[in-house]
């Protein structure tokens, strides 16, 4: 019966009858009886009991309402009002064990605290990282719903004006069409839907279009398993392969090329060689027997060699009488030699005859302590042969002299086995002086690590046989630094076997420039296109974006969102008197104010329109928004903006909206923006030059 009253209101109740009853019993013992002194005796015995009464109620009730006042003040966050003890009885008890709650309540929330900061910390840093690396990457449960969208991926995706969380199907993010067909891909056929379904995906064959303009795409999926081992997420990774697909076309387009080219010449000289080998296999031409001094000795000829003199001219004759002067000599010479040093002495020499002239090898073999024996044979058409092999090479040389891209052949040792003038001229040498060198003989500004690398990838292409195509940063000589885009493909002889490599690099350094500039130039035009021209703050459609963001991940953290909109007080007279440019300067000094009140990295200040501001407190409660506010209002009275028309101050003033929420799933920003607008309106109705707070 007595629970709806207070305990204050039931020792008072009580206190109150014990008087009454008290009195009246002494009063009608004073009557009857009639001893008035008896009764005076009472009175003063009652005032008494009235005056400790009301003190033991004071020492009563005092330490429950310094408990009731802590208490609300410990629920309102502030832990810096702790009770005093001023005893060990039942009171003292009970404010000591009310401290000592408050203060493990204060190191949880602390805790608490940091532990959300640093997961906020955590998620702002892999959300950078992701929208920095130049791959689209998308992330999807288990369902098919987009959970995660880099910029790249919102870029190649047509999701722009989207949040990095469309919470959109795959269906409806994932539009793609076969490559040159202009079929659309099937869904249960992209690599991200076989994720979905726990295996790991791949294809280059994939085409989207953006702005409908194709563009070729490389996808990678991987799932994510939950402990349960079912699939949980699946990641895609993709990448525009415009370049690569164009490169690809123009390697194949060089190589067939080469290929022709080397065939045909591999196949002469194939040919030449196999006349040259039936032609010095088949007979020995001519064999000469002499004597120590010259003296020919015997003459033995198959006929293949055409003979200065008929053999029964030359049989006991000095050769002198019979070769001319030159040829003569130079044979003598080769006779001694053979006979002094007991080996084969080797020479070739050619002469003049009416058909041109002709080539002849000749072998001095010592037969005897004075004789030696000469074979003869003619190597006109080997050295024709020759002749045209090195036409052939040179023909081929300067056809890759004449392709503007890098092309160097290198063997399985990394050595140069063949390099255009373009690749010679990357380094200010000549094609020769690459020849049978490594990178760093001719270029001291290869680093050992550089080179080790590309030694990796080398033997990579070798070992695969599969190109390599990237793009590659290359320094030449003089230590200047270009961009290539290469592809390195195995090098294979006549026989198929892949002994060594075959790069083309093809310059992109201006490209990456302009892609670089064309980077910042987008940047700054998202810069642009969220900022306010008049304050340089964000602007509105800044303020809808990030709300709308922070909205959602509240949502999913459960963590309070408060919001603040203020406006400028009666800023239309202050503009109607001192004009439209002061107020554009008015506006310009209260926006820079504000971002000085505004402190946290995560808040964020905007124009909403006009004179008034908005301001979004990710992970603040009321009591935090309550102290920005207060910081607002007196960054912006420190200005001292004289306001000749203002009937409420001197100088210009500001009104304050406040909300603040722990969003649910049922509810949308638009809650919060019009909960803080009303706050806003009571500021205004309750005289303005102050702040309202509203709870949703």
């Amino acid at each position: 019966m007595l629970r709806p009253f207070s305990l204050s209101t039931v020792l008072t109740a009580v206190f109150v009858l014990q008087i009454i009853f008290a009195v009246g019993l002494l009063g009608f013992l004073s009557f009857y009886l009639g001893n008035w002194a008896i009764a005076l005796l009472s009175v003063g015995a009652i005032g008494s009991s009235v005056v400790v009464g009301l003190a033991v109620v004071n020492r009563v009730l005092q330490p429950l309402a310094q408990l009731r006042h802590a208490i609300q003040a410990t629920a309102q966050g502030n832990w810096q009002t702790p009770l005093p003890v001023e005893s060990m009885d039942e009171l003292g008890q009970l404010a000591w064990a009310f401290n000592a709650m408050a203060a493990k309540l204060q190191d949880s929330f602390t805790e608490l605290e940091h532990l959300n900061r640093e997961m906020q910390r955590s998620e702002r840093r892999w959300r950078q990282f992701l929208d920095g690396i130049p791959l689209g990457i998308a992330v999807y449960n288990r369902e098919g719903t987009m959970v995660f969208a880099s910029q790249q991926a919102r870029v190649l995706l047509c999701l722009e004006d989207m949040p990095s969380v469309p919470s959109l199907s795959l269906e409806a993010t994932c539009i793609a069409y076969r490559a040159s067909t202009g079929q659309r891909y099937p869904t249960q056929e992209l690599p991200i839907t076989q994720a979905l379904r726990g295996q790991p995906g791949w294809a280059d064959d994939i085409e989207l279009r953006p702005g409908n303009q194709p563009i070729p795409i490389e996808m990678a999926t991987t799932p994510i398993f939950d402990q349960g081992g079912r699939v949980e997420y699946a990641i895609a990774a993709f990448q525009d392969i415009t370049t690569r697909k164009q490169a690809q076309t123009l390697l194949a387009d060089y190589n067939q090329i080469l290929e022709r080219q080397v065939a045909d010449r591999t196949a002469a000289l194939r040919q030449a060689e196999a006349t040259q080998r039936i032609i010095l296999g088949a007979i020995p031409d001519l064999l000469v027997r002499f004597s120590g001094d010259g003296v020919c000795l015997d003459v033995m000829n198959a006929g293949a060699v055409n003979l200065l003199a008929d053999p029964s001219e030359q049989i006991g004759r000095p050769m002198a009488e019979v070769l001319p002067a030159d040829m003569a000599a130079e044979r003598m010479h080769y006779i001694q030699l053979a006979l002094r040093t007991g080996q084969p002495q080797v020479y070739e020499y050619r002469f003049r005859t009416d058909g041109g002239w002709h080539y002849e090898e000749a072998r001095i073999v010592p037969s005897g302590s004075d004789q030696v024996l000469a074979i003869v044979r003619d190597i006109t058409e080997r050295k024709q042969a020759e002749a045209e092999l090195a036409r052939q090479r040179q023909f081929l040389q300067n056809v890759i002299d004449s392709i503007p891209s890098i092309i160097v052949v290198k063997d399985r040792e990394d050595r140069v086995q063949m390099a255009n003038r373009a690749s010679a001229a990357l380094h200010g040498i000549t094609p020769a002086d690459m020849v049978g060198k490594f990178d760093t003989d001719f270029n001291p500004n290869v680093s050992i690590f550089e080179a080790s690398q590309q030694r990796h990838i080398h033997q990579q292409v070798i070992d695969t046989q599969r190109p390599y195509q990237g793009e590659q940063e290359i320094i030449n000589r003089a230590g200047a630094r270009r961009w290539y885009q290469v592809v390195i493909s195995p090098f294979q002889d006549a026989s198929g076997t892949v002994n060594g490599v075959i790069t083309n690099c093809i310059d992109i350094t201006d490209r990456k420039g302009m892609e670089t500039a064309l980077k910042g130039a987008n940047e700054k035009l998202e810069r642009l296109a969220t900022l306010d021209g008049l304050t340089h703050i964000p602007n509105r459609r800044r303020f809808d974006q990030y709300l709308s963001q922070e909205w959602q991940r509240m949502v999913r953290e459960q963590q309070p969102l408060s919001l603040i909109m203020f406006d400028v007080d009666y800023f239309k007279p202050y503009n109607d008197s001192l004009g439209h440019q002061q107020g554009d300067e008015a506006l310009i000094a209260i926006a820079a104010a504000a971002n000085r009140a505004v402190k946290r990295a995560a808040d964020l200040l905007a124009r909403y329109g006009g004179e008034e501001f908005a301001v979004v407190l990710p992970n603040t409660r009321r009591t935090g928004a309550e102290i920005v506010a207060k910081a607002l209002q007196k960054e912006i009275a420190d200005l001292q903006l004289a306001h000749p028309q203002s009937p409420i101050g001197d100088y210009l003033t500001i009104s304050i909206g406040i909300a603040s929420v722990v969003p649910t799933a049922e509810q949308a920003p638009e809650d919060l923006i019009a909960a803080a607008d009303a706050a806003l309106y009571q500021a205004k109705r309750r005289g303005r030059d102050r702040y309202w707070i509203r709870l949703i």
